[in-house]
This record gives C-alpha cells, sequence and structure tokens, in this order.
C-alpha cells in the first residue's frame, strides 16, 4: 500500500488531499489496453483492509482519495461491511470531501443511499469515473474498455439526482491514436461531459509493465503523449465550467509523458498552478515544439 498529500482544490478552495491505495484484489474487468495495475493486487483483499485504512488517517486532512486499482464499490474487493466501515471512518475524519473511484456497472440507488447514509452528511462524496473517451469507437477499439457513453451518462445521473459529485478521467492518448487524434478527442470529450462533471481530469498515458501498451511501446509503435500535447489540451478548455485539472505520473521519463527534458519542469510548475484554479494560458517556449508539431502532422 502506498499513500501520498498533495494541496488542490477542496470545495473551491485549497486544500490538503491524501490519497492512500488500499491493497484489494484489485479491477475485476482487468482487459484495458493501457492498465495492469491487477498484476500488483493480492488475490484476494485482506481481511484487515479497514485496519490498513485507519492506520492512514491523520489530522489536517481535507479530502481523502481511495484508490483500490479498481472498483471501490466491486462486492468482490470490498464488502458491503468494509465500505460502510471505511466511510464510517472518513465521516469521523474531520475531512470534507471523500474521492472513491468505480467503474459504472456498480454505481446503483442502493449503493450510493448507503454511502451517504455511512457519511453521515459530514463529507461530500465524488465518484471518480474513467470513462476516458466520449467516443464509442475509441473506447471499444483503442482502450477496450468494456462499456459506452451511453453506460457512463447513466450512472451520472443516478450520483447527480443524490447530489453526489462527478469526476472524469480522459485518457491522453490511448493506443492506436496519432497524437492529434488523440488530442482532440480529449477536448471533445471534455466538452461532452462539461455539464455532467463537477471535475475533469486529464490522464495522460503512462506505460505500465505487461500492458498491450508496452507490448507496442517495445516494438516502437508507440510513444507517450508530448507534455505539448497535455498544455494543449488543459489551454483549450480552460474556460469550461467544470474543475479541469491533471496530475499526470512519470512526467519526464521514457514510460511517462515527456518532452525533451529541458522543459518539462517548467511546462509542470505551470500546471501546477493551473490545477489550483489559475486557469491561465500556459506558455513557454522551447525547441522542441517544433518536434511536436511535428508530430501533430502524421496521420497514421
Amino acid at each position: 500500500m502506498s499513500s501520498w498529500k498533495n494541496e488542490e482544490l477542496v470545495d473551491g478552495r485549497p486544500g490538503l488531499a491524501k490519497s492512500i491505495i488500499l491493497p484489494t484484489c484489485g479491477c475485476y474487468y482487468d482487459k484495458c489496453y493501457m492498465c495492469s495495475y491487477k498484476t500488483d493486487c493480492p488475490k484476494v483483499t485482506p481481511q484487515n483492509i479497514v485496519d490498513i485504512f485507519v492506520s492512514e488517517i491523520e489530522d489536517g486532512i481535507d479530502k481523502y482519495k481511495i484508490f483500490t486499482s479498481g472498483s471501490f464499490f466491486d462486492k468482490r474487493e470490498l464488502s458491503q461491511k468494509q465500505l460502510i466501515d471505511i466511510m464510517n471512518r472518513v465521516s469521523d475524519s474531520g475531512a470534507t470531501e471523500l474521492t472513491v473511484e468505480s467503474r459504472p456497472e456498480f454505481i446503483d440507488e442502493p449503493t450510493i443511499n448507503d454511502s451517504l447514509e455511512a457519511l453521515g452528511g459530514n463529507v461530500r462524496l465524488e465518484v471518480a469515473i474513467g470513462l476516458e473517451s466520449a467516443n464509442n469507437d475509441v473506447l471499444k477499439y483503442h482502450i477496450n474498455k468494456g462499456f459506452t457513453f451511453e453506460k457512463y451518462m447513466g450512472c451520472v445521473d443516478v450520483l447527480t439526482a443524490h447530489d453526489v459529485l462527478v469526476k472524469t478521467y480522459l485518457l491522453l492518448k490511448p493506443p492506436f491514436l496519432t497524437e492529434y487524434e488523440s488530442l482532440l478527442d480529449v477536448i471533445r470529450s471534455a466538452r461532452l461531459v462539461e455539464k455532467v462533471s463537477d471535475t475533469i481530469s486529464i490522464n495522460p498515458i503512462s506505460i505500465h509493465k505487461d500492458s498491450v501498451v508496452e507490448q507496442l511501446w517495445k516494438r516502437h509503435k508507440y510513444r507517450p503523449p508530448y507534455l505539448w500535447s497535455l498544455v494543449e489540451c488543459l489551454n483549450e478548455i480552460k474556460d469550461l465550467s467544470s474543475y479541469v485539472m491533471s496530475h499526470p505520473v512519470a512526467v519526464g521519463k521514457e514510460r511517462g509523458i515527456h518532452n525533451c527534458g529541458g522543459c518539462d519542469r517548467e511546462l509542470m510548475e505551470q500546471i501546477e498552478r493551473y490545477n489550483m484554479g489559475s486557469r491561465q494560458t500556459i506558455d513557454h517556449s522551447c525547441a522542441c515544439r517544433e518536434e511536436w508539431e511535428e508530430e501533430l502532422k502524421k496521420i497514421f
């Protein structure tokens, strides 16, 4: 298990968030082309998973973000009792928000009602959904996501009807898309989910071990996105009504989003300010931008 803290907006104000990865048995689906989180998960969820979570609670945290390498509401990962116990602990922690992740098939009226009752009105619930793209062809042929945009919209209706915050993940550069196609897909998808998403998080691909994307990368058939592409996406959708943000991983590394290495740090500093609500256009000059612009011209 791992955890980390970072500053981000909580209820529109700067706050301290703590992310906690719980060692559940992980995602039952385990077929998305870019993901291999399941390989790092135990075969069964530890019986003391609630105690593990409690050991991470501390004073001064405004928001807890729980990751299970799968779906928080999947009863194969967490039993109903474990789920309720964890939410009860969050309710007593002093935090004001809780973020959990789930695939759409586990989001229904009874589950959300039970969760809100466990939180007791002390904590605002946010559910993050890895939509990745609003294009069903991209979901099916480029990600193998296992659900449609319409399925996502159906579970969003359940969440909004119960005043639950919706966080939508969009994937930057799925396999079999060019840099330009991926950039356009993120921008288009963000605009389509704006009205139903309180937060839109752009997640650039990082190359996971033993994933389909890694196989392509090893054959020189895939490159992680340029940091310029993330900058372009953020600049293009900075005026959306949703809170737009991005916390890319493996920045500047061969397996993660990167430019030339000389401008990565400066651009990430601007992205972090953007994440905190500045919404200012991210701007920087570097010779490698020309390389990126040439990459955008490729159609295959």
